[in-house]
Parts: structure tokens; C-alpha cells; sequence
């Protein structure tokens, strides 16, 4: 098949740092492992295999790609049998760097264990021993405090441990150590926060903290989406601004809207908000009564209502100089929390190297201590001499799944990357970051994104052809996701530039088949079967009754399969069920 111009742009374009946003289905595995062989195999200035470092984001990933390189490479061989270079290239893959992050850290520290001071023999802690290691050092934590009876200790088990064990601070404890691990220099970013303490507790310096510009974004958020829905309302009166006094209404909160969007600074806009008033929704008369959107209208009011009500509730209760009194009061709980996080996570890490068993975390971070000689005042890292010498090493960095990179990650990719030595070859997609809960940080993609639309040095490749999936899946998809899908909200706005599109020339291009969505509705299923039904006999029976209908069309049971998000607890009961209804069914792991 051949590439689309895409494609064809990611796999051959040279001497730039290249983004590829990659929707699904869109052939990035594909694009990796041609552009791989096309750099390998380039007439005028080849990279050896040994020259690349290609991170993925699974072990089955990784072997995956080099079973990829070396077949692409053999069909290339098999026109040139007599190239001594290109069967030296193929026997190398299999000894390459492509690996997950993990295994690139692993190999790192083993190579340079004495940078790091760890013992070379040092293995993945099974989680039964971390989690009772992780048992010991809080206790050990807690015990000492208690011993040294530090008053501010005692006020934060007073405030948030208050019944008869310390399962409250120790979750406390636990959820800001693992929080801080989010970053390269976990101790820096705790000191950075302490300093920012000093500006919540003053009203002249408040509005300039972090938390408080996060705050902002919020509020703004929920202002432009009232804002979105009412000039949605609007639109729906035409050039016909009947009936008369309900478009008034939605004018006048369009308007009020926007004068609130216009207003800078937290305790302005709190003021504003406060004394925002929304006129009472007229009795409608006998004639507006037959307006057809006149309820939607209705509903639309008392949103934008609510929410301005919510807001008030949320985030502008008090004033800043009560806020500033409260953050003092505060002050010393932070402080000894930050403190007791500090000790956990030294205490955690000695009795691992004790035992000489790390967690993955532990391999990041470790590999971050040998490739960054220290940390400038704003969190830059200065790179290690090691660092200088792989980026020599590698010509061509590869980064896949660059959605669900954490900032641990990002950073050993930065130390390594260097101008003018090697470029960075990134791919990604924001709609499927799926690794929040473990820190991804899929802002460092859109920031790479928002960064490459800045300079020459750098290009973005938008892969939105789906090979995968028939034109009728996607547009269901697409309609859901435009719907649903904003930068609020999924990080992107989900418009027709970036929905997915059938591949021309793709296997499912001609695939008919559309998509419907069945919707269960509890009330009526049970009315269907004049019995009280589980959710999934509910469910189950909906679907029996589809598959029976698609059965009379002249499709056959063996046709069809139910996908489960999770098969466990439900996939032998609905298959017993569909089995009453005279459809055989299996179900599979």
C-alpha cells in the first residue's frame, strides 16, 4: 500500500525534530519502522542501528518494532543480496537500543552503577516486599515523630488522624510522596512550594501563585462554556428574534457573560460574580408557548444561572484577606506534611538499597542522577558529563506513545537530546492519553506541539487516515467526540481538522456497514420482559433481540461478537443468558 503524503513526509523529511500526531489507526507503527530503514539505508548519509535510541511505551511494543526493522530491512535485502552493510545492520537490531523507558534506565545504571552508588546485582522489587517496605518506613516515620513530640506533628495528627490509628496522615503522606515523584527533583519542587507559601499568605501577592492561576483557568472555563451555550441558543432564533422577550433574556446573559470574561484579577472577578443578576424568566404567554425551543431556552437560563451560583459557592466565599488569614493558619500543617514526605521518601529509599531492590520509579529517577549534573534555580536541568556522551552516541532519538511521557521521562529525554548532535523524532496522540493516574503528562505533547509551530528547526505531522476501522465506525466516533471532546476537556477541540478520515486505498475503505447506538432504558427493558431484570439481563436481552433481528436479515449468529470492557463476573453470565434466548454463545478471555 502506498503512503499517504503524510506518511510519506514523517518517513523521509531529515534535520528537523519531527511531531507526529498520530490518530488510530493511522499506520505510525508503520512510519516508525520505514523511517528507521530509510535512515539506516540512506544513500548519502547513513545511521548505523547502534546510532538510534527508540523508546516505547511496552516491552511487546519494543520486540514488536525490531521483528518490524528486521523484515522490512530482509525484503530490502532480498533486492540487494550481495549488501554486506545491510546484513551487518540486521543482525545488530536485535542488540539495539529500542526499548521501553524502564529498560533504557536499567541498562543505564548497570552500565554506570558507581555514578550512582547502586550495587549492579540490584533487581525489580516484587510489590508483596515493596509494599512491606513501604509498611516498615512508615511506621518508622510515625514512631520517631511521636518520640520527638514536634508540636506540629501533634496539631496535624489532631486535625487529620483524629480517631484511634494514623491511617488518615499516612494517606496523606503517601498521596503527597507519590505526588512529588511526579517530578525530576521531587526535594526542589517541595522547597518551590514552601516559597509559595509565603505569597498565599499575603493579599498583595496571593493572586500570583500557582494554585490561584489554576483557580482562574477554572472559573474561565466554566464562564466561556455559559458563554458557548447561550451563542448556541442564540442562533437557534435565526434572523426571527421571536419570541421577543425570551431572546432578550438570553442577550442579556450573552452580555453579562462576556463583561465577566473581560475582568482580570481573582478579587475583581469575585466581586463582579457576587453581584451578577439574572432577570426571572417571564410567564410565558399563550402564543410563546408554541415556540418550539422555548424549554430548551428555559433550560439554558437556568444553567448559566447555576453555575454562576456554584462559582460564587466554590471559589469566591471569602475575601482574599480571610483567605490570606486562613493560609496562615495552615501554614504549619503544610509545612510539617512537606517535612514528613521529605523523611518517608528517604527512609523508603534506604531500606530498598538495603535490600537492593528498586521500584520503577526508582529507575527513573536513578537515571536521572547520572544524567544531570544539577538543577538551575527554575528546575532546568544542567546535563551530566554522561549525558554529553550519549547524545554524541545517537544520531536519531525515537519516542513512541509520547502522550503518556511524565516529566521524570521528558527530562531524560531532554539531557540526551542536544542542537546540532541528534533530533527528536516524537509520536503521539493527546485523544488517547490514557495514563493520568500514573502522571502522564500529555500537556508535554500539545506544549511540543504549540513549541514546533514556533521555529524552523522543528515540524508537526498530522496522521488522521484510519487503515483500521470502516467509514461508519469513524463517523460515529467523530459525532461523539465532537460532542463530547474539548480542551477542557480531552486537552484538544475536537474539530473536523483533526477527526478521524477512512484511508483511501485502506482494506476497510469500502466497508458499507454503519453504526448505531442502543440505548438502555432501565424502566422500559423491565416492562419488555414484565419482570424485575438485572442491569446486564437487561442488557443482555436488548441485545438478544438485536441479534435476532440481524439473524432474519440474513446475518448468521456466528457473525457477530459482543466486546466487554472487562469479560470478569459477566461474560459467563451473559452468554447463559443469550443461550436462553437460543443464540449460542462462547465467551473468551
Amino acid at each position: 500500500m502506498e503512503y499517504t503524503r503524510e506518511q510519506g513526509l514523517a518517513i523521509r523529511l531529515r534535520e528537523k525534530d519531527i511531531l507526529v500526531s498520530a490518530g488510530a489507526g493511522a499506520g505510525k507503527t508503520r512510519v516508525l519502522v520505514n523511517r528507521l530503514a530509510e535512515m539506516i539505508m540512506d544513500p548519502e548519509k547513513p545511521v548505523t542501528v547502534d546510532r538510534f535510541l527508540v523508546m516505547t511505551f511496552t516491552n511487546a511494543a519494543a520486540e514488536e518494532m525490531k521483528e518490524r526493522i528486521i523484515g522490512e530491512l530482509n525484503q530490502r535485502l532480498e533486492k540487494d543480496r550481495g549488501n554486506r552493510y545491510l546484513r551487518k545492520q540486521i543482525r545488530m537490531v536485535r542488540h539495539a537500543d529500542i526499548s521501553t523507558v524502564h529498560s533504557f534506565c536499567n541498562h543505564l545504571i548497570r552500565t554506570h552503577f558507581q555514578e550512582a552508588g547502586i550495587d549492579p546485582a540490584f533487581r525489580i522489587g516484587e510489590e508483596g516486599e515493596l509494599f512491606l517496605l513501604r509498611q516498615k518506613a512508615m511506621e518508622d516515620l510515625l514512631e520517631k515523630a511521636y518520640s520527638d513530640q514536634r508540636e506540629s506533628f501533634l496539631k496535624l495528627v489532631e486535625a487529620y488522624a483524629p480517631g484511634k490509628d494514623d491511617h488518615g496522615i499516612e494517606t496523606l503522606i503517601e498521596e503527597l510522596y507519590r505526588f512529588s515523584r511526579g517530578f525530576p527533583d521531587g526535594q526542589q519542587w517541595f522547597v518551590q512550594k514552601q516559597k509559595e507559601l509565603d505569597k498565599l499568605e499575603n493579599p498583595d501577592t496571593l493572586e500570583d501563585t500557582g494554585i490561584m492561576r489554576e483557580m482562574m483557568i477554572k472559573v474561565r472555563r466554566v464562564l466561556l462554556e455559559c458563554q458557548e451555550q447561550l451563542a448556541e441558543e442564540l442562533e437557534v432564533f435565526g434572523d426571527n428574534p421571536e419570541p421577543e422577550r425570551f431572546f432578550s433574556l438570553m442577550q442579556e446573559d450573552k452580555e453579562m457573560i462576556e463583561e465577566l470574561l473581560e475582568i482580570q484579577g481573582f478579587a475583581s472577578l469575585g466581586k463582579a460574580l457576587k453581584e451578577a443578576r439574572f432577570a426571572s424568566l417571564p410567564r410565558a404567554t399563550k402564543k410563546e408557548k408554541e415556540c418550539p425551543f422555548l424549554e430548551e431556552i428555559k433550560a439554558v437560563h437556568k444553567f448559566v444561572r447555576e453555575e454562576i451560583q456554584e462559582l460564587c459557592t466554590s471559589f469566591f466565599l471569602e475575601e482574599k484577606e480571610k483567605l490570606c488569614r486562613e493560609n496562615r493558619r495552615l501554614r504549619p500543617y503544610i509545612e510539617e506534611l512537606i517535612r514528613l514526605a521529605g523523611e518517608y521518601e528517604e527512609l523508603y529509599f534506604s531500606y530498598k538499597k538495603e535490600k537492593n531492590v528498586y521500584d520503577f520509579d526508582d529507575l527513573e529517577h536513578i537515571a536521572l542522577q547520572i544524567l544531570v549534573e544539577s538543577y538551575a534555580e527554575d528546575g532546568t536541568p544542567v546535563p551530566s558529563q554522561t549525558a554529553d556522551e550519549l547524545s554524541r552516541k545517537y544520531q536519531a532519538i525515537f519516542v513512541d506513545e509520547h502522550q503518556d511521557t511524565n516529566m521524570v521521562q521528558e527530562t531524560i529525554i531532554r539531557t540526551i537530546c542536544r542542537e546540532g548532535r541528534n533530533h527528536l523524532f516524537v509520536v503521539g496522540d493527546v485523544k488517547q492519553s490514557i495514563y493520568r493516574f500514573r502522571q502522564a503528562r500529555p500537556d508535554l505533547f500539545l506544549s511540543r506541539y504549540e513549541a514546533n509551530n514556533k521555529t524552523e528547526e522543528a515540524v508537526n505531522i498530522e496522521l488522521r487516515d484510519n487503515f483500521r476501522s470502516a467509514p461508519g465506525v469513524l463517523s460515529f466516533c467523530n459525532t461523539v467526540f465532537q460532542l463530547l471532546m474539548e480542551k477542557s476537556f480531552g486537552g484538544v477541540e475536537y474539530t473536523g481538522e483533526i477527526a478521524l478520515k477512512p484511508g483511501e486505498n485502506g482494506p476497510m475503505a469500502e466497508e458499507k456497514t454503519t453504526s448505531e447506538c442502543m440505548l438502555l432504558v432501565d424502566d422500559e427493558e423491565r416492562q419488555n420482559l414484565e419482570t424485575e431484570v438485572s442491569r446486564l439481563e437487561g442488557e443482555t436481552a436488548m441485545i438478544a433481540r438485536r441479534m435476532q433481528a440481524l439473524r432474519e436479515e440474513g446475518y448468521r449468529f456466528k457473525d457477530m461478537v459482543i466486546l466487554l470492557r472487562s469479560g470478569a463476573g459477566t461474560a459467563e453470565e451473559m452468554a447463559d443468558i443469550l443461550n436462553r434466548y437460543g443464540i449460542p454463545a462462547m465467551c473468551e478471555s
